[in-house]
């Protein structure tokens, strides 16, 4: 049997293009993802053809092999996105969603540098949109708030379906669904006044099913976005923060919002927070700041083992 004709890699082609998950590129890289982890799996002699009855015991022994083989965690670690994508689009859930259940170390490069777009810069910027007159800049403003009040991706905004999205929001929450990372689906439990003022902004503005207008593709719109941002004045050269530091902030105003005290990345030094997280909540700041990044790790859409990328927009301890 040929890699062409293989079950597994035809399924996973099938699967990951007819699923609406995630951009063209996104679409691309999970399929070359699983597709390596198939060509691994023929090489340890393993003959399973259903994605549906893939197991932890096949997993674990790619990636020992790839262990071997020196990859580095961090490319470990993306092929295994692929895989856990074509294994849930097959109704398949129990591959593990810790990394380190298969000996994968995390990454540690972490440092507590505040990448957040500065409040002011923020509402200026959407406030300027707004007072435009073509409905374009409207929709950035609209995607710009998306980002802010809900920590939204960039892909996760553009594709934002409020009447899809808000069917549960009368009981306060958000259910996040287009354009996320690895087709992770996820729940945002908490709404403030400020979101759902953004969700109600987008149904003003949307072209369709999502910001994204209809004479344009998503390649064509991202690009628009971004140069419309950084004119301005959301870029690092002007702030300090790309459009990305959007994501930042919303995660430093939940975290302020659930421990009582600012995170790490608003003071000079870790001894320095942590004298002010001890005013504050006294030796209950651990368990605070622990619980904290629990809820982030899952409202920001990302597993429970990636504490790295939480410490990324919060600083570490």
């Amino acid at each position: 049997m040929g890699k062409r004709d293989d079950p597994l890699i035809r399924g996973a082609k099938i699967a990951i293009k007819t699923s609406d998950n995630g951009s063209f590129k996104t679409q691309h890289n999970h399929i070359k993802e699983a597709r390596r982890f198939v060509i691994t799996l023929r090489e340890l002699g393993y003959g399973v053809k259903k994605w549906s009855n893939i197991s932890n015991k096949h997993v674990g022994a790619v990636v020992n092999h790839w262990k071997i083989k020196e990859l580095a965690p961090a490319t470990i670690k993306e092929y295994l996105s692929g895989v856990r994508t074509v294994c849930r689009l097959y109704g398949n859930n129990c591959i593990h969603d810790k990394n380190n259940e298969f000996g994968v170390e995390n990454r540690t490069y972490v440092t507590n540098q505040d990448k957040s777009v500065p409040q002011e810069v923020y509402e200026n910027v959407v406030s300027d949109l707004k007072s435009s007159a073509d409905i374009d800049k409207h929709r950035v403003a609209a995607q710009l708030q998306l980002e802010r009040e809900l920590g939204l991706r960039t892909e996760e905004a553009c594709k934002f379906n409020p009447e899809r999205a808000v069917f549960v929001f009368s009981d306060g929450r958000v259910f996040i669904q287009h354009g996320t990372k690895g087709g992770r689906e996820r729940f945002i439990n908490e709404i403030s006044d400020k979101a759902g003022y953004a969700i109600n902004y987008v149904k003003t503005v949307i072209d369709g099913n999502n910001l994204i207008p209809g004479h344009m593709t998503e390649k064509q719109w991202s690009g628009k976005y971004y140069r419309t941002i950084r004119a301005h004045g959301i870029s690092k050269a002007a702030c300090g923060a790309s459009g990305h530091g959007c994501r930042h902030a919303y995660a430093q105003e939940r975290y302020a919002k659930m421990t009582g005290f600012q995170p790490p990345c608003k003071f000079e030094s870790r001894k320095d927070f942590k004298s002010n997280a001890e005013q504050i909540a006294g030796e209950n700041w651990h368990t605070l700041d622990r619980d904290a990044r629990q809820v982030l790790k899952a409202e920001l859409g990302h597993g429970p083992d990636r504490d790295d990328v939480v410490s990324q927009y919060l600083g570490s301890v």
